[in-house]
């Protein structure tokens, strides 16, 4: 993996905030990295210590005050994002912890992944079955690939479905833009400990059999170790350590990192 050229890069980036008054709030402080693909790069830390932030500059919602990310391009070479780009990158898609605010309630399970295919569904005349079906056969492996069987949910309503699967449906919704990679804020903190595993398995699996690059923010290092290829701690805006998860854990060169690991009184470290 590590021979493989980047699909993303991150040179430099700081974000700054407004407190008014002229009071800055530096809510990143240059951070670099590098995301190839198929691997995964989790950040850990405290709420408030930039993770999300960085996230949301990553997949392009968040413009940084400093520095820039490097993204895919046709010819295969990374560039910085267009000054009049919208917000978002196809190529980089967001899970959030809540998925179930991203899912309308009016809508199919069908609809809602198929706009992310179909753009313009939603001014789509009636009656146009033959469209439709073809967006639903469109719709169905995305399902699969996230899980979940099509048969089962392409007509089901998010008030039909549990915690898990509307994660698992957004995380279908993301695939069909046939992203280079994911942020995954806090994507799993919310959902009960054995659908949890669910979820991350399909996230292992997604990196590693599909290439998906994963850029895994949470404040659970435990989670960290069991699905990560490296880490990265963030304190206050600036990564105050990284490496291997297992180099981490075992041999913590900052306090902060400490205090993370002694926060999970059931994380092993042998």
């Amino acid at each position: 993996m590590s021979d493989r050229p980047p699909i993303l890069s991150v040179e430099n980036v700081s974000v700054d905030f407004s407190l008014g008054r002229g009071r800055p709030l530096r809510a990143v402080d240059d951070v670099s990295f590098a995301l190839r693909p198929g691997e995964v790069l989790g950040v850990v830390g405290e709420s408030g210590s930039g993770k999300s932030t960085l996230g949301r500059v990553v997949a392009g919602f968040q413009r940084p005050s400093a520095g820039q990310v490097r993204y895919p391009t046709p010819s295969g070479d990374l560039a910085p994002r267009p000054a009049d780009h919208p917000r978002g990158h196809r190529d980089v898609q967001m899970i959030f912890q809540e998925s179930a605010m991203a899912l309308s309630p009016r809508l199919p399970v069908w609809r809602l992944v198929g706009e992310a295919i179909e753009p313009n569904l939603t001014t789509w005349p009636a009656g146009r079955r033959s469209q439709v079906a073809e967006l639903r056969d469109r719709v169905a492996p995305q399902l699969e690939r996230a899980g979940l069987s099509a048969a089962s949910f392409l007509d089901k309503r998010p008030a039909e479905l549990s915690g898990g699967e509307k994660q698992r449906v957004a995380i279908a919704r993301a695939l069909a833009t046939s992203p280079v990679a994911m942020v995954c804020d806090e994507s799993v903190s919310a959902l009960d400990v054995s659908v949890r595993a669910i979820v991350l398995n399909l996230f292992r699996r997604l990196s590693q059999e599909e290439g998906i690059a994963l850029l895994f923010i949470t404040h659970d290092i435990s989670v960290v170790t069991h699905l990560a290829d490296r880490a990265a701690v963030m304190y206050h805006g600036r990564v105050v350590e990284s490496g291997t998860p297992r180099e981490i854990v075992d041999h913590p060169g900052d306090d902060y990192t400490r205090m993370l690991i002694d926060a999970v009184p059931s994380l092993e470290q042998s």
